[in-house]
């Protein structure tokens, strides 16, 4: 497969998905979410191969690229992925939406194959809400079930169990919001080893051209910030075995298209009230067949390499896919 060519009518398409998802999210009518459990879909996969890689990225010393694939599917809720989760011991991947919806299927991100036979669920069964409601962005493992953020209708939500009701976590103290526009919540959150959260804003920069991020411990949510690269915004984030966090930024633009960049934040920055940059590891470029990433999670490979698993949300606009890519990093 060649460089992926774009018009420029369809990338102003493209960004105008991702603007109009949030901005006339108030206005979209009510999601009808089926009153069942999981329903098995069939999920084709489309390797991209390692030719992609050719002149059109920039990775720093241990990063490599593994591959990927365009995943596709005819069920209507597969799609609009925004947070992801690997597990190595079951062999399996997790993904939620921005419509709410869990998909589910046999995966081994340390294999040469693409993700298998699966489900699409609806995040609580029997649940029906707005789409303000159901606007997931990340999700990580807590306390033995999942902690999923959502914007627009700004929250944090543990599940014990995927379809089973959520609840308020339990462990975190709230987040004040007050300021955060509907569509700047929280775009990317990290699990650190002190059991703390790291939390990142997707906008709103403040007159020093900084985001909001928290640090939320059980008895209080300190703030800090973070400076993006120009034009980029994070979509997620994972953390390293060794305690440090990658951030996944994305850039639109709707002449030279999108772009990925992947940052490597060092433990002993993250405190409160630090400023938040981190160094480069991974730019992507609109040749190599990018497309809105906003998923991210990392396996161990060995004692000092991750497999980064990321995961693009099409906003279930046909002029734009669901890849899944992997790049092996091996960090100091």
């Amino acid at each position: 497969m060649g460089k992926l060519k774009v018009s420029l009518a369809a990338l102003a398409l493209f960004g105008c998905a991702l603007l109009l998802t949030g901005i006339f999210a108030s206005s979209m009518p009510k999601v009808a979410r089926a009153d069942t459990g999981p329903v098995e879909i069939d999920v084709s996969a489309n390797a991209l191969p390692q030719s992609h890689a050719e002149g059109a990225a920039r990775f720093s010393t241990g990063v490599n690229y593994v591959g990927g694939w365009v995943l596709e599917s005819k069920h209507p809720d597969f799609g609009g992925f925004s947070g992801l989760l690997l597990d190595a011991e079951k062999r399996e991947l997790l993904a939620i939406n921005d419509k709410g919806d869990w998909w589910q299927a046999s995966f081994d991100a340390l294999g040469p194959g693409a993700p298998g036979k699966g489900s699409i669920q609806p995040y609580s069964v029997g649940a029906s809400a707005d789409k303000i409601d159901l606007d997931a962005e990340s999700l990580v493992r807590f306390d033995e079930g999942y902690l999923v953020s959502f914007e627009q209708n700004h929250r944090l939500e543990f599940v014990s169990e995927i379809g089973k009701a959520p609840t308020p976590p339990e462990g975190l103290a709230p987040i004040n919001f007050a300021g955060v526009s509907n569509n700047s919540g929280m775009e990317a959150i990290a699990l650190l080893p002190s059991g703390r959260l790291l939390v990142f804003t997707e906008r709103g920069k403040n007159s020093d051209k900084l985001l909001k991020a928290w640090l939320v411990s059980r008895e209080v949510a300190e703030d800090l910030f973070f400076k993006p690269p120009n034009s980029f915004a994070p979509t997620d984030a994972a953390t390293l075995p060794n305690g440090d966090v990658l951030v996944l930024m994305r850039r639109y633009s709707p002449i030279d298209g999108v772009a990925v960049k992947v940052l490597h934040i060092a433990a002993n920055q993250i405190a409160p009230g630090e400023v938040l940059q981190g160094r480069e590891i991974l730019h992507l470029t609109p040749e190599f067949s990018v497309d809105n990433m906003e998923g991210l999670d990392v396996i161990a490979v060995d004692e000092n390499t991750v497999r980064l698993v990321m995961i693009s949300d099409d906003n279930f606009n046909p002029l734009q896919r669901t890849l899944l890519m992997m790049f092996d990093y091996t960090f100091q």
